[in-house]
């Protein structure tokens, strides 16, 4: 194998395989980048066995096609740090050369034999084709409460994927909370729903944000895997086996409550409260009451009290309650527009949250089970 390389454009194309092989910092099959040049393109693949990537190298002239298996440890850095704008790489005896103006550099490679063979999305399913803006943001949102690390049981960590009446379905939950994000999608089919995990989602948003922000990606799977498609580009997720809750069951059908408020305004209000209580017990009192305003009260024993007033449009019987700082941010952050939604079934429901205009985002957040004396003096008015 032989090519020659325009620095500045390959370096695009090796970054985006690059991010998808092992990082461990150890010398191994899993470390390296597969590089396989036909008569005009060439192509690299990557996987750190929960994920794998195909993808087209840009700014590379094929002068003898053929196969590599080149390490990243130092082989990466030199690519980058060519100190000149094009350089030649070639294969010689089990070692690859780099030619760059007058310096040359000469490293070993792995046998091509000992790559793993990465999974293919032919003939795999359609599940749907969404365009790459959109699948984005469906990822950010609908993934906003999922856990962080591996927790069992699995779907915790994990995103459920689903199509329902023509739209893409984007759904996590912690227990505690649950976020679905709902997104139009330009094809789609009524295939059966799929659990993705979080660590390959995450992988894949960096991806999706490397790539040209006009194509459509097109989604796909097969019994063991769940494949990402556009021109020049194949990333393959490994599905988790496991199932998740019919969170169908709790969403809210109805409301006993309703306030609609200016979203910048509450979320100012609440990280003010959050500065008092992060380090106590990261809960906000919330007192909507029948005159148009909502009271949010923060208490931290030993260091003080923030109280905030903020204007709304309140609809039903007046509501008590309180929530985690945190999950109560992180849900309004996430909503679309200039106005928050928020719904209650009492004092002691669930908070759904969504955006006044559109319900294609909502959030689910438990509450804060409060004491008698709480609740008491929350229905005090203030001095």
């Amino acid at each position: 194998m032989k090519i020659l390389v325009d620095k500045e454009i390959f370096i695009k194309s090796w970054n985006l395989a690059e991010r998808s092989a092992g990082t461990s910092g150890s010398m191994n099959i899993f470390s390296t980048i597969r590089m396989s040049a036909g008569m005009t393109d060439v192509e690299l693949q990557a996987t750190d066995i929960r994920t794998s990537v195909k993808c087209r190298a840009g700014g590379i002239t094929v002068l003898d096609p053929g196969e590599a298996v080149i390490p990243l440890k130092g082989v990466s850095d030199l690519f980058k740090k060519a100190g000149a704008s094009e350089f030649t790489l070639s294969i010689e005896d089990g070692h690859a050369v780099m030619t760059c103006g007058k310096s040359r550099y000469k490293f070993s490679t792995y046998p091509v034999g000992d790559f793993p063979k990465l999974p293919s999305a032919k003939g795999a399913e359609f599940f749907c084709s969404i365009p790459a803006p959109r699948l984005i943001s469906a990822i950010e949102r609908g993934t906003l409460c999922a856990s962080s690390g591996d927790e069992y049981p699995q779907y915790l960590s994990s995103a459920y994927f689903e199509m329902e009446n023509g739209a893409l379905n984007v759904v996590t939950t912690d227990k505690r909370r649950l976020a679905l994000c709902r997104s139009e999608v330009t094809e789609g089919t009524a295939s059966e729903p799929m659990l993705l995990p979080m660590k390959g989602l995450r992988e894949i948003q960096r991806v999706l944000a490397m790539i040209d922000q006009s194509l459509d990606i097109k989604i796909s799977c097969d019994e063991s895997q769940a494949y990402f498609s556009a021109e020049g580009l194949e990333f393959a997720i490994r599905k988790v086996e496991s199932k998740f809750p019919n969170y169908a069951r709790i969403l809210p059908t109805s409301h006993r409550t309703a306030a609609d408020i200016e979203k910048t305004s509450l979320v100012a209000a609440i990280e003010r409260v959050d500065v008092v209580v992060r380090d106590y017990n990261r809960v906000v009192f919330v007192n909507l009451s029948s005159n148009g305003e909502c009271t949010l009260t923060g208490r931290a024993q030993e260091f003080g009290e923030a109280v905030e007033n903020i204007p709304c449009i309140t609809e039903g019987e007046p509501v008590v309650t309180a929530f985690n700082t945190r999950f109560f941010l992180d849900a309004v952050k996430a909503i679309e527009g200039p106005a928050a939604k928020l719904l209650f079934n009492g004092n002691d429901g669930h908070m759904l949250v969504r955006s006044a205009a559109s319900d294609l985002f909502i959030s689910l957040v438990a509450p804060v089970e409060l004491n008698r004396e709480e609740t008491a003096a929350l229905d005090q008015p203030q001095e």
